[in-house]
């Protein structure tokens, strides 16, 4: 599947043709730090196998890779909450460091929006949890319209330092009154 953006972004299923190019693209401690420990850090060969192959199960897909021009910019992706949770959605992405700056991760979000809402019926709110320190993530959520909602303080700790979470969201009604 492919989600055709602008400015030569898209959203494409995650496949071998990626393989080569994600584990030294994320590679690199300047994305590790603002992503939770999940995201290995080394990122090696046998981590970019596994996560291609782990999103083979997905139906509707539920992560993308972010292409712009064709080459591998990064990762956008969700998870839908379980149970009485299950309208809510929380959404994380990554851009490789030599695409930063480009706008590519505001359009990649925006798609995505689009996209979650329209195959996830139930999803009623998107969210996004970004570190204290991570500026920049946060002017991307600012800028694909979702709203501060939260900052949960003292919320996390990451290399012995304890921070704050702020927290973003956007309602499907608010997105359907603009569509």
């Amino acid at each position: 599947m492919k989600i055709e953006g602008k400015r030569n972004i898209s959203l494409v299923t995650w496949n071998d043709s990626h393989f080569h190019q994600l584990y030294p693209l994320a590679n690199n401690l300047n994305i590790a730090k603002n992503l939770r420990d999940s995201f290995p850090n080394p990122y090696t060969i046998h981590d970019a196998r596994h996560w291609i192959e782990y999103n083979y199960k997905f139906n509707p897909p539920q992560n993308f890779a972010i292409e712009y021009a064709g080459e591998l910019a990064g990762s956008i992706g969700c998870e839908i909450g379980k149970n009485e949770l299950k309208t809510n959605m929380e959404i994380g992405f990554w851009i490789g460091e030599p695409f930063w700056g480009k706008g590519i991760a505001t359009e990649a979000v925006v798609l995505f929006t689009e996209y979650a809402l329209d195959k996830f019926p139930q999803v009623q709110r998107i969210f996004a949890q970004v570190f204290d320190n991570n500026v920049p993530s946060m002017k991307v959520l600012e800028n694909a319209g979702f709203e501060p909602e939260a900052i949960l303080r003292h919320a996390y700790t990451k290399d012995g330092v304890i921070g704050d979470l702020f927290q973003y969201v956007i309602l499907r009604e608010e997105v359907e009154k603009f569509e």
